[in-house]
């Protein structure tokens, strides 16, 4: 399964990063695991990409036995914001859309490696990316990762497109696929918009920075036409994916602080990607703007926006936060005594850290194989919760459900993270 010694911490550091589809390792991928290792490394990215609920129902479905209420209405709410939806045609579209993506990705990507691997390696190495790619989880089993394709175009390409198919959210591909099948046109759901609107806006906005940032920093030796492929897939990679192609020491504090910022929004809802969700950054933008242009309503694409989702919002932003400050407070405590003069880039790594680990993204600037056991401890929490998500972790310790099954499972067409 692995070469070489590996701690039961550093094991378990690794497993739970794979369920959680983080990507954040403490070891070396390629180096460390041997095939075995590696497969069931995969199918904990798939498990994890998907859900355990997800899998947990395709059992009972497949052996005939009915689905607990509890876990049907929680497994809809997860994937789809839209009432009358059956189970089993979500749950089949969803592992449908997940294989054929997953299967041509995978094409596609050993068609890439084809010319740099054996046909056995490449094909592996095709598979492994395709699932990582796709389950935003961002493990490579190369040894320098993406790192020497920063000049490539094709194979970072497929990569991007891959990520997007997965952080896009099943809600929209639910909905698209219902589109076409339907007779009847009907006008377009405002979780789409809002979604997609504020998906493309971060990406392209994301790109721009990066560009602009790191034009004569990390991207200086590149041609322009790699420098704008390398900065739109990392604006792509920053939310959940954690696939990079050029080591992210290289870059500026700007840029660093950017990618906190994208981590911490991450993907949309109903995806295999983590963070606050689009959505909740789109609520509460327009919510912003319904006061100032003076409105009592919080509206969006001449729509009004349940207050109860724009509280619901408010709750999850506050929660990301209170999470993020106090796995940085754990992680900076743990530190010996140092004056601030001495810390150097300390709090910003540790801030990036537990930013990557919370949205469940990956990215690191190099802090990860350096972190001490209890610091492993509160990297590998902070990604259980992003995993499983702020504010359902909080509902369930607290109690909420039992009397706010309404705020639990919403009927509104909006769906948060």
């Amino acid at each position: 399964m692995h070469r070489g010694h590996l701690s039961f911490l550093d094991a378990l550091f690794t497993s739970t990063s794979a369920v959680c589809v983080t990507g954040l390792t403490v070891v070396d991928t390629a180096d460390t695991f041997t095939l075995p290792g590696k497969i069931v490394l995969l199918a904990l990215i798939q498990v994890g990409g998907l859900g355990i609920m997800t899998f947990s129902t395709l059992f009972f479905l497949l052996f005939g036995r009915a689905v607990p209420i509890e876990e049907s209405l929680a497994l809809k709410e997860s994937f789809t914001p839209y009432q009358g939806v059956r189970l089993k045609p979500l749950l089949l579209t969803i592992i449908s859309y997940t294989l054929i993506i997953e299967a041509v990705v995978t094409i596609l990507l050993f068609l890439g490696f084809m010319p740099l691997f054996a046909p056995s390696s490449a094909l592996f190495h095709a598979a492994f990316h395709a699932v990582s790619a796709f389950c935003n989880a961002g493990f490579s089993d190369l040894p320098d990762g993406l790192l020497a394709y920063r000049r490539n175009y094709y194979l970072p390409g497929v990569i991007m497109l891959a990520v997007l198919a997965g952080n896009t959210g099943f809600p929209i591909i639910f909905e698209t696929v219902n589109r076409i099948r339907s007779r009847r046109p009907r006008s377009w759901s405002l979780h789409l918009k809002l979604t997609l609107s504020i998906h493309l806006v971060l990406i392209l906005m994301g790109g721009f920075f990066f560009f602009w940032f790191e034009r004569a920093g990390a991207f200086q030796n590149l041609p322009l036409p790699s420098k704008l492929m390398n900065a739109l897939f990392l604006s792509v990679s920053a939310r959940t994916a954690g696939f990079n192609l050029i080591d992210l020491t290289a870059f500026s504090e700007a840029s660093l602080y950017l990618l906190i910022s994208l981590m911490f929004v991450g993907a949309c809802p109903g995806s295999t990607g983590g963070g606050v969700k689009t959505t909740t950054l789109g609520v509460l933008l327009a919510s912003v703007v319904s006061r100032l242009r003076g409105l009592s309503r919080t509206m969006a694409f001449k729509r009004t926006i349940p207050e109860e989702l724009l509280h619901k919002a408010l709750t999850l932003v506050t929660l990301y936060a209170l999470v993020i400050f106090a796995a940085q407070f754990l992680l900076v405590s743990s530190l010996p005594h140092r004056p601030f003069s001495d810390l150097g880039s300390d709090f910003l790594a540790r801030l990036f850290e537990v930013t990557s680990a919370l949205g469940t993204v990956g990215l690191s600037i190099g802090l990860t194989p350096e972190l001490s056991n209890f610091e492993k401890l509160v990297i590998i929490g902070t990604m259980f919760i992003g995993r499983v998500g702020v504010l359902s972790l909080a509902i369930l310790l607290t109690g909420l459900s039992a009397g706010h099954k309404e705020f639990y499972y919403p009927k509104e067409e909006v769906l948060l993270g």
